[in-house]
């Protein structure tokens, strides 16, 4: 899962700065963020805290945020 949530934060730094397309982030990994982000959510969240480490897979969790986002807009557009 290591692997996952490094690419995956990757991914998300690269969305954020633009770099990277997110309809492309959604033609690759799909449902592939939400179900990992939703099995790591609890661990992120547990060590922000235990290490004071707010910012610990940020980019990972603004790539989950926007995925959702892009599928609530994409489906109330249908």
């Amino acid at each position: 899962m290591v692997t996952t949530a490094v690419l995956f934060e990757g991914t998300g730094f690269l969305l954020r700065r633009k770099l990277i397309d997110i309809g492309l982030v959604d033609d690759l990994f799909s449902g592939d963020v939400k179900m990992a982000w939703e099995k790591l959510k609890p661990i992120a969240e547990y060590y922000r805290k235990q290490f004071n480490y707010p910012a610990l897979m940020e980019w990972f969790e603004y790539l989950y945020n926007e995925m959702q986002k892009r599928e609530q807009t994409l489906q109330s557009t249908q």
